[in-house]
């Protein structure tokens, strides 16, 4: 078998959106996992990205970590990442 080489992360973060990310995070009540990001029907290509905050990881979420910061990716949404 070949070797199989690492997959590549979806997604990578800015060093300025991982500090705004950040500070978002830290001023949240509750205790928060990452932020999700997702897609739904909306906008002109007919998709609106959509985020929050994430309280627990879903089974099908696609986690990057990032300059310390945990985003979660809803599985529809990765295609329109990519």
């Amino acid at each position: 078998m070949a070797n199989m080489r690492p997959k590549p992360q979806v997604m990578r973060l800015s060093d300025a959106a991982a500090a705004r990310i950040k500070e978002l995070l830290a001023q949240s009540q509750k205790p928060i996992t990452g932020v999700r990001v997702g897609v739904k029907n909306g906008g002109c290509a007919g998709m609106a990205y959509t985020m929050e905050y994430a309280e627990q990881i879903a089974p099908t979420d696609e986690i990057v970590e990032d300059k310390g910061v945990r985003i979660l990716i809803d599985p529809k949404a990765v295609l329109f990442l990519l």
